[in-house]
């Protein structure tokens, strides 16, 4: 039976950087693929060094995330509107486009729209503290618990027939795991992007309640991370860790399900779905 994932990121590339594999494994199962990006990203740098060809990094970054939502045979894309807030304390933070401005309820309504329309029967969004503490990654988490709410609403003002999202969760990562990769490779003598010794990053693992395999897949993430060549170049820690780390920090992606009190551990996002 085919079902439908729709996963919401604030930015061009987070949706490779964090649910790559489940989508790639969701397309390959034919199920349903949707990726909505809240933002252009445009407060992006060129870490890559590429020639932008004398356009805005904005539109490259549109024509990167293109690339890559192919790569990884999602289904449909669809963007939510806004500005890219930066990162916290930068002065396109009060951008009045910027997605960290706008109104809960408006940006709510956007998604619950798109919600309808497209009926999911898994969603994913960030975490509540946004996994590193970004503004729109926070924002994304806080507009999309509000939207899955308002889309089941009989009496909210809002497009489309009332949908009820069957499963919810929030990406993560464990912290176990982010203090294991750090710690070897520091010491190797690599750098790490989270030290050892002050890891902010990552949850405790008990609150951690799926874990995906998502190794056969890492060929297609990579893939598709190559995309972003601005955002992400040849010389990037995500593609010079070396083994047993690269393993250990990509072949599995873990979740947080939200709606039940107490969920079963699971390996599979759509699991007890099937009638």
């Amino acid at each position: 039976m085919a079902f439908t994932l729709m996963c919401v990121h604030p930015h061009p590339d987070d949706e490779t950087l964090a649910c790559g594999g489940v989508l790639a494994q969701a397309a390959a199962k034919d199920h349903t693929t949707i990726v909505v990006t809240c933002t252009g990203g445009e407060e992006g740098e060129n870490l890559g060094g590429i020639d932008l060809g004398g356009r805005s990094l904005h539109l490259v970054r549109q024509d990167e995330l293109a690339a890559a939502l192919n790569v990884l045979q999602v289904t449909r894309h669809h963007w939510l509107g806004y500005r890219d807030s930066g990162m916290v304390g930068s002065d396109a933070n009060t951008h009045p486009d910027a997605f960290a401005m706008a109104q809960d309820e408006e940006a709510a309504g956007r998604l619950a729209t798109l919600i309808r329309r497209e009926q999911p029967d898994v969603i994913v969004c960030d975490n509540a503290d946004g996994t590193y503490g970004h503004p729109d990654h926070v924002k994304a988490h806080t507009v999309t618990r509000r939207a899955c709410l308002l889309a089941a609403d009989p009496a909210a003002q809002i497009d489309g027939d009332v949908w009820d999202v069957p499963k919810r969760y929030v990406h993560t990562l464990s912290q176990t795991r982010l203090i294991e990769v750090a710690g070897g490779l520091e010491a190797h003598g690599l750098a790490s992007p989270f030290p050892s010794t002050e890891v902010v990053m990552g949850v405790a693992d008990e609150l951690i309640t799926t874990r995906v395999d998502v190794s056969h897949e890492r060929g297609v993430m990579r893939e598709a991370l190559a995309c972003h060549a601005s955002q992400v170049g040849a010389d990037s820690f995500f593609f010079n860790i070396p083994e047993p780390y690269a393993s250990l920090l990509f072949d599995v992606e873990e979740f947080i399900r939200l709606d039940c009190a107490n969920p079963p551990a699971e390996q599979d996002l759509f699991a007890s779905l099937e009638p």
